[in-house]
């Protein structure tokens, strides 16, 4: 047994906190509290696309964001008809059509993608609806945001697509003095444009961190991803993590002292051991580690310093056992971890067993349960 467990009720709290903050920043222009784009890509964040993208909607969010044609698909197959934004852009002319025969909102980011799809356009009488995306410094899709006659020349060639949103990212919302410059880099388009005349539609560059960090940059919606879930480098008051790894033991034993456990001889015991195996490894997603290389040198060293003082503590994983911290020993393997349990009493085979592991980590043939 391994499952996911959701709590509705922690996911509202969470929702009502984001929204107090939200509106607490004030109205945009056009006298509107800023919209939430709730962020669904890799499978709902983790919560599972359907389900996650089904409470939201039927608690109060009107657009949803995807990373692919597939997650696009998956939620209207699945009756969701709320507006749509498809975060990566596409060239590739079967992919428009199903996108557009879909009604999904598009990211253009060239030229050519207005040549393909105002040639599709003439045989499609729905509207198709696109944000342009400008790259203000984070080196991937958009147009230059120093390229503005390119970018003006694009709204010109929109005859049958209607651009109702710009957007720009952040490559590092931490780092304030940069983010501020992508910002202003945005914001000098969007004047631009206007002053040409342009209609730019709804205006977002926020994602959680920097939603948290800088409420003059919501503009007019913030794309909030795991904030809903209360994973966030920045800690907000009420907010509580959601999504509960629980699995149960499969078998218990006892070892002598000195005794090998799991891969590598990395792991002998220092006394008789009482031992659980547990039916959950790392391709579960229990204790998969991200790289450091999105961090920046000095926060490398501080991670690195960390790291040395938690050699000195007891620095095992723990699971929950029967409400009972029990620690990880020996490698963990690709479906199993073993526990050490030696100071229990009353644990048994199929025992619940309560794990820490990130939704966004779990791996998502494993089932999710709201509950």
């Amino acid at each position: 047994m391994k499952k996911l467990i959701i709590s509705r009720k922690d996911l509202k709290s969470n929702l009502k906190i984001i929204r107090k903050k939200l509106n607490s920043s004030g109205k945009d222009d056009c006298g509107n509290f800023p919209k939430i784009i709730a962020v669904v890509k890799g499978n709902g964040m983790g919560l599972g696309l359907v389900p996650y993208s089904k409470f939201l909607v039927k608690n109060g969010i009107d657009f949803l964001a995807v990373a692919n044609l597939e997650e696009a698909l998956t939620l209207r197959k699945a009756h969701i008809t709320q507006e749509i934004l498809m975060l990566t852009p596409t060239s590739k002319e079967n992919e428009l059509q199903k996108l557009i025969q879909n009604k999904i909102t598009l990211t253009i980011s060239t030229k050519e993608q207005i040549q393909i799809l105002e040639k599709i356009a003439q045989n499609q009488e729905c509207e198709i609806k696109a944000h342009i995306k400008i790259d203000t410094g984070f080196g991937r899709y958009g147009f230059l945001h120093t390229n503005q006659k390119e970018i003006l020349d694009t709204f010109n060639m929109c005859n049958k697509i209607k651009i109702s949103g710009m957007y720009t990212h952040f490559a590092r919302p931490m780092d304030e003095k940069f983010t501020t410059k992508q910002f202003d880099r945005f914001l000098t388009v969007i004047k631009f444009l206007k002053q040409e005349g342009q209609n730019v539609g709804i205006l977002h560059c926020s994602e959680s961190i920097a939603f948290l960090k800088y409420p003059r940059m919501h503009l007019n919606a913030v794309r909030i991803g795991s904030l809903i879930q209360g994973r966030t480098l920045n800690p907000v008051e009420g907010l509580k993590k959601i999504g509960q790894f629980k699995s149960s033991i499969q078998e218990i034993k006892i070892v002598p002292k000195g005794y090998n456990i799991s891969y590598g001889k990395m792991y002998q015991t220092k006394r008789e051991t009482k031992i659980a195996v547990l039916p959950v490894g790392y391709m579960d997603g229990f204790n998969m580690r991200k790289d450091r290389d999105i961090f920046s040198h000095k926060e490398n060293i501080l991670s690195v310093g960390i790291e040395i003082k938690k050699f000195f503590k007891d620095n095992r994983i723990k699971v929950l056992i029967n409400h009972k911290k029990y620690s990880i020993i020996g490698r963990i393997g690709m479906y199993h971890a073993v526990v050490d349990i030696t100071d229990s009493e009353n644990i048994s085979i199929q025992d619940e067993v309560l794990l820490e592991i990130p939704p966004m980590q779990v791996n998502s043939m494993i089932r999710r349960e709201y509950q």
